[in-house]
């Protein structure tokens, strides 16, 4: 799902308000058929806030499409508040009714009346739950809501509305705002973002610590979890001090954590709401009293817990190879000292780990995986080589687990192995074994693995879970989400890795002439507004380096073996030459 949507809201308000304005008196049947009331959405630009907008509530002796219409309309009132919507409802209904299970987008509706009501035909939806997190749904697909309605006091009444918030596109663009909720990975090493979008207001950290409360979301399920005690509820709302501290007043079964458990729960509240400006300080209370943390604290800084950055601390150092022998680029194009620095070896593509620091690459003819340490001697005996007899192996992805990952193209379809330690073991990933993939990529934080299909016109994405134990051992593939990544319709795919823990980049070429690169979530939802994308390369390329650290730059590499490196102003500089391949530690 592309996360470029721009529209403008005013022209469907007025529309459906006219409609409102202009419904005709009731009748005391409903009638079976009638024109059919559509609301458009314009795609002109849009400023970043939504208008103030108090909703009308139903008109006297309105006719069931104005009804449903206006019903429609009220869901949209700015600040966020469904007390007008609420007039349009049965009196049954009123009690009933909870938009806070979800939320429905969607670009178009149409009201079409029917015998008991009217049907609400909604173009181009997608979902949210009940915590803001993306569920999505396939490009252009369309959705009936069957609406009922009932006469109460002479006047028409939406008997049966659905559980949700149903609004059209530039309502959420400008009303709601991506955050991330973060749990821990399966290992409790790192905490993995979880997006969701919540309203814009003063209600944002209660909203956040909710989210969290309710635990991840489908997207990040099987590879997460949460330090919060199960049923540990939020009393009331978070309160902001004007020091900058948010209590979160808890229920009663955060006391069954250990004191391990709290501190850790802490890292989860400081890590979520630090995005919400002028917090800087998160305390918990119980019963109006705060709960003690280790060393006698009562409330922690928002940036605690900086070590469980599923980004890592990536170092600027950029490996790469030169006549087929590993240098570094960053260092005066200083030939490393290991074995694969020296002659003897002709490779391809390569990948640095974090630490310790191992070289893994690819040979020149594809069937051959060298990994050697990056520095320290050049003894032959020091190189190993887990694959010898491949095929064509895609280029290698390391793991903050110091797991290594390899994809070979064989004739009968792709094979992901996995080298850990001595041992390289073939992994079977349902979707990804015995198919046609051009590129992938493994999160660092080891939690998903990413893949590109081959071919053209627009060939779709896959993610895919990786299972571990608690000690970090991969146990095999978990779910996977596919989606088109909204490339042009002749775009082939070159390249994908990650930009962030939650956010790919994908390398793609339309023509021969021109290549570009897309931010797209990896669950599918629109990205975060802070991504820029970068302008289109005028060329061919054949790789792109890129790291989930915002702080070092993208890089392209074009089969002319020249680099080039992404400005701040999102153009592409030439940085060096005679570059075969390129990697930053990971």
């Amino acid at each position: 799902m592309s996360a470029r949507r721009t529209s403008h809201p005013r022209t469907a308000l007025v529309a459906l308000l006219l409609l409102v304005a202009s419904a005709l008196a009731g009748c005391t049947t409903l009638p079976e058929s009638g024109p059919v009331h559509r609301q458009a959405v314009d795609p002109s630009e849009q400023p970043l806030d939504a208008p103030y907008f108090n909703p009308p509530g139903p008109a006297k002796d309105g006719s069931p499409a104005a009804i449903v219409s206006g019903f429609l309309v009220a869901m949209q009132a700015n600040p966020l508040s469904t007390s007008v919507a609420r007039e349009f409802l049965s009196e049954r209904a009123k009690t009933t009714w909870k938009p806070n299970r979800g939320t429905i987008v969607y670009e178009a509706s149409t009201v079409l009346p029917t015998r008991t009501g009217a049907t609400v035909r909604l173009a181009d939806t997608r979902r949210l739950d009940a915590r803001g997190g993306w569920r999505g749904s396939s490009p252009g697909r369309s959705e009936d809501l069957d609406i009922s309605l009932v006469s109460e006091g002479g006047q028409w009444r939406v008997d049966n509305p659905v559980n949700a918030l149903v609004v059209p596109t530039p309502f959420f663009d400008r009303s709601f705002e991506r955050f991330n909720l973060y749990f821990f990975d399966q290992t409790g090493r790192v905490l993995l973002p979880d997006p969701v979008f919540i309203p814009r207001g003063q209600q944002t950290a209660t909203n956040l610590v909710r989210g969290l409360l309710a635990g991840p979301g489908a997207t990040i399920g099987e590879i997460s979890r949460s330090a919060l005690p199960v049923r540990t509820d939020l009393d009331l709302s978070v309160v902001v001090t004007g020091s900058g501290v948010a209590e979160v007043p808890l229920s009663r079964e955060l006391l069954q954590a250990s004191p391990a458990e709290i501190s850790r729960a802490v890292d989860q509240l400081a890590w979520t709401l630090r995005q919400v400006p002028d917090i800087e300080r998160v305390r918990i209370t119980v019963d109006g009293a705060p709960v003690p943390l280790p060393g006698g604290r009562i409330d922690a800084p928002v940036t605690s817990g900086s070590g469980l950055d599923a980004a890592g601390t990536s170092e600027s150092a950029l490996w790469g190879l030169r006549g087929g022998r590993v240098v570094e680029l960053t260092a005066a194009n200083a030939r490393v000292d290991g074995p694969l620095g020296g002659p003897g070896y002709s490779m391809r593509s390569l990948a640095v780990s974090e630490a310790p620091r191992r070289i893994a690459a690819v040979s020149g003819n594809g069937t051959t995986v060298f990994v050697a340490p990056a520095q320290g001697g050049s003894a032959a005996s020091e190189v190993s080589r887990p694959v010898l007899h491949g095929t064509d192996v895609l280029r290698p992805s390391y793991d903050m687990f110091g797991d290594l990952w390899l994809v070979d193209r064989t004739h009968s379809g792709a094979r992901v192995l996995l080298v850990s330690g001595d041992e390289t073991r073939e992994v079977q990933v349902p979707g990804v074994t015995g198919t046609d993939v051009s590129a992938f990529s493994v999160a660092r934080d080891g939690s998903r693995l990413v893949v590109a299909y081959a071919g053209s016109p627009a060939p779709p994405i896959r993610v895919t879970d990786i299972l571990r134990t608690d000690e970090g051992t991969v146990s095999g593939a978990g779910q996977s989400q596919t989606f088109s990544p909204g490339l042009a319709d002749a775009a082939r795919i070159v390249d994908i890795g990650w930009r962030d823990p939650a956010t790919l980049a994908v390398l793609s070429r339309a023509t021969a002439e021109t290549s570009r690169v897309d931010f797209i979530s990896a669950d599918g939802s629109p990205t975060a507004p802070t991504l820029v994308e970068p302008s289109v390369f005028r060329g061919a390329t054949q790789a792109m380096v890129v790291v989930p650290d915002a702080s070092l730059p993208l890089r392209l590499i074009t089969p002319d073996q020249r680099l080039y490196t992404v400005s701040s102003n999102g153009s592409w500089p030439r940085t060096s030459s005679n570059v075969e391949a390129a990697a930053y530690a990971r």
